[in-house]
C-alpha cells in the first residue's frame, strides 16, 4: 500500500475545541473518505477482485476508526490502497 495516510486537524482553528467538537470534525472527515471510496465496491467498478478486497478492508478500518480514536488535535486515518 502507498503511504497515503491523512492527518486531519480536529480543532478546526479553535485551540479550545471540546472533545465533542473534535469527534464531530473527525467523523465528518471519515464520512467524506467513505463517500469518496464508495465507487470501489460497485459491481461495475473497474477494480480487480483483489483490489476491491483491499478497498473493502480500508473502508472497514475507516468505519472502525471512531471506536479506537481518542479525541486529540489531530486524527490520522488509515492508508488508502494504491
Amino acid at each position: 500500500m502507498v503511504q497515503n495516510s491523512m492527518r486531519v486537524t480536529t480543532t478546526n482553528g479553535f485551540p479550545d475545541a471540546t472533545d465533542e467538537t473534535k469527534s464531530i470534525i473527525m467523523r465528518s472527515k471519515r464520512d467524506s473518505l467513505l463517500l469518496q471510496s464508495d465507487w470501489t465496491q460497485f459491481a461495475d467498478s473497474p477494480l480487480s477482485d483483489s483490489k476491491k478486497a483491499e478497498w473493502a478492508t480500508y473502508r472497514q478500518q475507516l468505519r472502525d476508526f471512531p471506536a479506537t480514536w481518542t479525541p486529540a488535535d489531530t486524527a490520522e486515518f488509515p492508508d488508502q490502497p494504491s
